[in-house]
């Protein structure tokens, strides 16, 4: 039989604001809305932190006050890279995290995931546009700081296995795959022996480590295909893990059909020999059919395409400026609002890959199928030209839209194909 007091006890802490068991139902609804993407959740979930917050520190419960801070800058965290927000909205999501996590580290210098989420914040911040660069100072002393106090915390082992990965020539370093599957393997062990479900630091784990992997030359898709099923499985609300699902789908070159009869017109060419890198693909000529529901746009190279390539169609839909992504190859000028990507692996009588459409709200965080994934491909004859197919709906153009393409590998931007001085071309009627 439970004591009388105690039965008081589990009865009040489900009343009192300041119980562990409201940190315990805040923490579940912010992991549960950032794995779904879900901004509104993630937003009351801040709000009710910073009441829980208020409340421990009004009280002189700094251990819960700290943690509910904490709570805060998880959820910002979160919300930067679901692609959800223009840059106004991450600003001041970013500040009130990086407040929030400065305020958890304040309360106890100890507390390692304070400073760790500190430097995360910053980094997704600088990265996104959404903080000065300035921060970028505070970034590493609080990384520093971290790593002193507890280099294991789940932010930091992230970032540390990120900044191991990362190869602006190309495929992901081996010691940062190491690093990842390290992470996810601990948390996995964590999880089990606590028999808990996923939670988001669990999700990024393995989210990353995926990634990471299909960052490689020549990308196993048919080895994760199954893992990845029983990752969705397991928290089929991720939209992490459903686009990892996509990334390694496999994918049938539309048919001949569905090109054959259209009217191809000339965007713009481009010389050759002018790419980033060597060798690399190198994008000659862009070409626009309009189809009923699609389209169609032809990018055609020098040289035949390899097993592993990557093209994007780049738009400004409606000669607005505003709001607009400035486009990230080479020295070009341009600013767009939708974005066409296909950064694709050959595979038998198919492919995979990272195919979709997405505007620039979502090209900031990286999420390169918001608006749509149904963009469908099929290789010219040649072998040196790809045809891909695109809702009209998604792009949604207007009369004053202009467009560049790009082409290079599945993993590295090569070349651009613009007017004069990087600037977009407008497109045939």
């Amino acid at each position: 039989m439970i004591p009388r007091v105690m039965l008081l006890v589990l009865f009040f802490s489900t009343l009192v604001p300041g119980s562990v068991r409201e940190y315990s139902l805040t923490r579940e609804m912010i992991e549960d809305a950032a794995i779904r993407f879900d901004d509104y959740g993630l937003t009351m979930g801040r709000e009710r932190a910073a009441r829980l917050a208020a409340s421990a520190e009004a009280s002189g419960n700094i251990r819960l006050a700290r943690d509910a801070h904490d709570l805060i800058a998880l959820s910002a965290a979160a919300q930067l890279f679901t692609g959800n927000n223009d840059v106004e909205t991450l600003q001041r999501v970013a500040a009130e995290g990086v407040l929030h996590a400065d305020r958890a580290a304040a309360l106890d210098e100890h507390f390692a995931d304070g400073f760790a989420l500190g430097s995360y914040i910053r980094g997704g911040g600088l990265m996104l546009g959404a903080l000065p660069p300035n921060a970028g100072v505070a970034m590493r002393e609080r990384f520093g700081k971290a790593m002193a106090l507890d280099p294991t915390t789940p932010p930091i082992a992230l970032l540390s296995a990120l900044t191991k990965s990362m190869d602006p020539a190309g495929p992901a370093r081996p010691e940062g795959v190491q690093a990842f599957a390290a992470l996810a393997k601990r948390l996995d062990a964590i999880r089990v022996t606590e028999g808990s479900r996923m939670r988001w630091w669990d999700v990024m784990s393995h989210f990353w480590l995926a990634t990471v992997q299909l960052t490689a030359m020549s990308p196993d898709a048919a080895a994760m295909r199954g893992p990845i099923a029983n990752l969705v499985a397991m928290r089929p609300d991720s939209v992490q893990f459903r686009q990892l699902a996509a990334r390694v789908e496999h994918h049938s070159w539309t048919p001949v059909a569905s090109v054959y009869g259209l009217r191809w017109r000339e965007v713009g060419r481009d010389d050759a020999g002018d790419g980033a890198v060597a060798g690399a693909p190198d994008l000659r000529l862009l070409e626009v059919a309009h189809g009923e529901e699609r389209l169609w746009f032809r990018l055609t190279f020098e040289q035949p395409l390899p097993a592993s390539f990557g093209v994007n169609v780049v738009f400004d839909r409606d000669g607005d400026p505003n709001g607009d992504m400035a486009w990230w190859g080479g020295s070009s000028r341009f600013q767009f609002d939708r974005l066409v990507t296909a950064w694709i692996t050959r595979e038998g009588d198919g492919y995979f890959g990272l195919i979709g459409v997405t505007d620039a709200d979502g090209a900031r965080a990286r999420i390169y199928t918001k608006l749509s994934d149904d963009v469908v491909l099929r290789m010219g004859s040649d072998g040196k030209s790809v045809v891909v197919g695109v809702p009209a709906s998604a792009l949604d153009l207007t009369p004053r839209a202009k467009v560049i393409a790009a082409g290079g590998t599945h993993l590295i931007w090569n070349d651009n194909l613009t007017a004069a001085g990087g600037e977009g071309i407008a497109l045939p009627q």
